[in-house]
Protein backbone atom coordinates (compact mmCIF):
# COMPACT_ATOMS: atom_id res chain seq x y z
CA UNK A 1 0.00 0.00 0.00
CA UNK A 2 2.76 2.67 0.76
CA UNK A 3 4.15 1.35 -2.41
CA UNK A 4 1.00 1.89 -4.31
CA UNK A 5 0.85 5.55 -2.69
CA UNK A 6 4.25 6.76 -2.85
CA UNK A 7 3.92 5.66 -6.73
CA UNK A 8 0.62 7.85 -6.73
CA UNK A 9 2.65 10.95 -5.10
CA UNK A 10 5.65 10.62 -7.56
CA UNK A 11 3.29 10.43 -10.88
CA UNK A 12 1.21 13.56 -9.15
CA UNK A 13 4.38 15.66 -8.78
CA UNK A 14 5.62 14.87 -12.84
CA UNK A 15 2.04 16.06 -13.76
CA UNK A 16 2.42 18.91 -11.53
CA UNK A 17 5.80 19.55 -13.32
CA UNK A 18 4.76 18.61 -16.86
CA UNK A 19 1.64 21.20 -16.44
CA UNK A 20 3.68 23.81 -14.76
CA UNK A 21 6.10 23.00 -17.91
CA UNK A 22 3.38 24.00 -20.72
CA UNK A 23 1.91 26.39 -19.10
CA UNK A 24 5.40 28.80 -18.90
CA UNK A 25 5.85 28.07 -22.58
CA UNK A 26 2.35 29.85 -23.29
CA UNK A 27 3.85 33.01 -20.94
CA UNK A 28 7.12 33.05 -22.55
CA UNK A 29 5.16 33.46 -26.24
CA UNK A 30 3.59 36.31 -23.94
CA UNK A 31 6.54 37.72 -22.60
CA UNK A 32 7.92 37.79 -25.74
CA UNK A 33 4.69 39.11 -27.63
CA UNK A 34 4.82 42.04 -25.34
CA UNK A 35 8.68 43.16 -25.74
CA UNK A 36 8.22 42.94 -29.51
CA UNK A 37 5.19 45.45 -29.80
CA UNK A 38 7.00 47.67 -26.76
CA UNK A 39 10.41 47.50 -29.11
CA UNK A 40 7.96 48.54 -32.04
CA UNK A 41 5.96 51.37 -30.49
CA UNK A 42 8.54 53.03 -27.98
CA UNK A 43 11.02 55.58 -29.38
CA UNK A 44 13.74 57.46 -27.34
CA UNK A 45 15.56 60.26 -28.52
CA UNK A 46 18.48 58.20 -29.24
CA UNK A 47 16.53 56.45 -31.32
CA UNK A 48 15.35 59.44 -33.06
CA UNK A 49 18.75 60.66 -33.62
CA UNK A 50 20.50 57.39 -34.65
CA UNK A 51 17.30 57.23 -37.50
CA UNK A 52 17.91 61.46 -38.28
CA UNK A 53 21.10 60.85 -38.91
CA UNK A 54 20.92 57.76 -41.14
CA UNK A 55 18.30 59.16 -43.12
CA UNK A 56 18.98 63.29 -42.71
CA UNK A 57 17.70 63.16 -46.62
CA UNK A 58 14.59 61.33 -46.05
CA UNK A 59 12.85 61.95 -42.55
CA UNK A 60 9.58 59.43 -42.50
CA UNK A 61 8.32 56.77 -44.71
CA UNK A 62 9.14 56.96 -48.69
CA UNK A 63 10.39 55.61 -51.97
CA UNK A 64 13.59 57.17 -51.47
CA UNK A 65 14.23 54.79 -48.42
CA UNK A 66 12.93 51.48 -50.40
CA UNK A 67 15.40 52.06 -52.98
CA UNK A 68 18.64 50.98 -51.31
CA UNK A 69 20.13 48.37 -50.24
CA UNK A 70 21.96 50.01 -47.77
CA UNK A 71 18.56 51.00 -45.95
CA UNK A 72 18.19 48.18 -45.10
CA UNK A 73 20.97 47.32 -43.28
CA UNK A 74 20.84 50.56 -41.56
CA UNK A 75 17.18 49.73 -40.80
CA UNK A 76 18.39 46.38 -39.14
CA UNK A 77 21.41 48.01 -37.37
CA UNK A 78 18.41 49.91 -35.65
CA UNK A 79 15.76 47.37 -34.53
CA UNK A 80 18.33 44.62 -33.09
CA UNK A 81 16.34 44.51 -30.40
CA UNK A 82 12.96 42.91 -32.54
CA UNK A 83 15.37 41.07 -35.12
CA UNK A 84 16.57 38.75 -32.00
CA UNK A 85 12.49 38.11 -30.88
CA UNK A 86 11.19 37.16 -34.69
CA UNK A 87 11.77 34.08 -37.23
CA UNK A 88 14.23 35.30 -40.35
CA UNK A 89 11.46 35.24 -42.75
CA UNK A 90 9.03 37.33 -40.60
CA UNK A 91 11.66 39.89 -39.80
CA UNK A 92 12.55 40.59 -43.42
CA UNK A 93 8.63 41.29 -44.53
CA UNK A 94 8.75 43.83 -41.84
CA UNK A 95 12.04 45.50 -43.20
CA UNK A 96 10.87 45.26 -46.66
CA UNK A 97 7.46 47.08 -46.09
CA UNK A 98 9.25 49.12 -43.54
CA UNK A 99 7.20 48.40 -40.89
CA UNK A 100 9.93 48.02 -38.17
CA UNK A 101 10.80 51.73 -38.57
CA UNK A 102 7.25 53.30 -38.86
CA UNK A 103 7.46 54.55 -35.56
CA UNK A 104 11.13 55.78 -35.33
CA UNK A 105 10.36 57.75 -38.99
CA UNK A 106 7.14 59.61 -37.73
CA UNK A 107 8.75 60.61 -34.53
CA UNK A 108 11.73 62.08 -35.99
CA UNK A 109 9.45 64.09 -38.83
CA UNK A 110 7.42 65.51 -36.07
CA UNK A 111 10.72 65.80 -33.79
CA UNK A 112 8.54 63.27 -30.68
CA UNK A 113 9.26 60.95 -28.49
CA UNK A 114 6.75 57.82 -27.95
CA UNK A 115 6.23 56.00 -24.92
CA UNK A 116 3.97 53.26 -23.93
CA UNK A 117 1.06 54.48 -21.37
CA UNK A 118 -0.64 51.23 -20.91
CA UNK A 119 -0.61 48.13 -22.85
CA UNK A 120 -3.89 45.13 -23.16
CA UNK A 121 -2.47 41.74 -24.60
CA UNK A 122 -5.52 39.47 -25.20
CA UNK A 123 -5.94 35.55 -25.10
CA UNK A 124 -4.19 33.37 -27.39
CA UNK A 125 -6.92 33.32 -30.72
CA UNK A 126 -5.52 29.83 -31.70
CA UNK A 127 -6.70 27.90 -28.35
CA UNK A 128 -4.76 25.57 -27.39
CA UNK A 129 -2.25 25.07 -30.08
CA UNK A 130 1.66 24.28 -28.60
CA UNK A 131 3.52 25.40 -31.26
CA UNK A 132 1.61 28.32 -32.70
CA UNK A 133 0.04 31.84 -31.19
CA UNK A 134 -1.47 34.96 -32.33
CA UNK A 135 -2.56 37.32 -29.97
CA UNK A 136 -4.46 41.09 -30.11
CA UNK A 137 -2.83 43.99 -28.52
CA UNK A 138 -3.92 47.58 -28.05
CA UNK A 139 -1.53 49.57 -26.76
CA UNK A 140 -1.69 53.57 -25.70
CA UNK A 141 1.07 55.69 -26.31
CA UNK A 142 1.40 59.41 -25.11
CA UNK A 143 4.26 61.42 -28.46
CA UNK A 144 6.04 64.47 -26.33
CA UNK A 145 7.91 67.04 -28.42
CA UNK A 146 11.62 67.12 -28.26
CA UNK A 147 11.50 70.24 -26.54
CA UNK A 148 9.13 69.03 -23.78
CA UNK A 149 6.31 71.53 -24.27
CA UNK A 150 3.59 69.88 -26.17
CA UNK A 151 2.21 65.78 -25.43
CA UNK A 152 -0.29 64.44 -27.68
CA UNK A 153 -2.00 60.82 -26.70
CA UNK A 154 -3.12 58.29 -28.72
CA UNK A 155 -3.77 54.23 -29.43
CA UNK A 156 -3.10 51.68 -31.87
CA UNK A 157 -4.16 48.12 -31.94
CA UNK A 158 -3.14 44.79 -33.74
CA UNK A 159 -2.14 41.60 -33.95
CA UNK A 160 1.00 39.72 -33.16
CA UNK A 161 1.69 35.79 -34.17
CA UNK A 162 4.57 33.37 -33.02
CA UNK A 163 5.41 29.90 -33.66
CA UNK A 164 7.80 27.74 -32.01
CA UNK A 165 11.51 28.16 -33.71
CA UNK A 166 14.13 25.29 -31.90
CA UNK A 167 12.45 25.43 -28.86
CA UNK A 168 11.39 29.13 -28.61
CA UNK A 169 8.88 31.70 -29.67
CA UNK A 170 9.51 33.93 -32.44
CA UNK A 171 7.27 36.41 -33.77
CA UNK A 172 6.46 35.31 -37.71
CA UNK A 173 3.96 38.41 -38.18
CA UNK A 174 2.40 41.51 -36.73
CA UNK A 175 -0.27 43.48 -38.04
CA UNK A 176 -1.67 47.05 -37.58
CA UNK A 177 -5.59 47.77 -37.45
CA UNK A 178 -5.17 50.95 -36.19
CA UNK A 179 -2.42 53.01 -36.89
CA UNK A 180 -1.67 56.35 -34.17
CA UNK A 181 -3.71 59.59 -36.08
CA UNK A 182 0.19 61.36 -35.70
CA UNK A 183 1.23 57.79 -38.14
CA UNK A 184 -1.51 59.49 -41.27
Amino acid sequence: MKKIMKLFSILFLITLALVGCSSSDKNDAKKVAEEFVRNIYMVDAKKVAEFKTSFPEAIGVGDTLTKQDEVIKIFQSLDKNIQSLMTKEGYEDIVRCQFNTVSTGICAKGNYTAQITDFTLGENLYGEDNDKVRYRYEVKLKFISADGKSEQTDASTGAVELIKENGSWKVCLCTINQFPKLYK
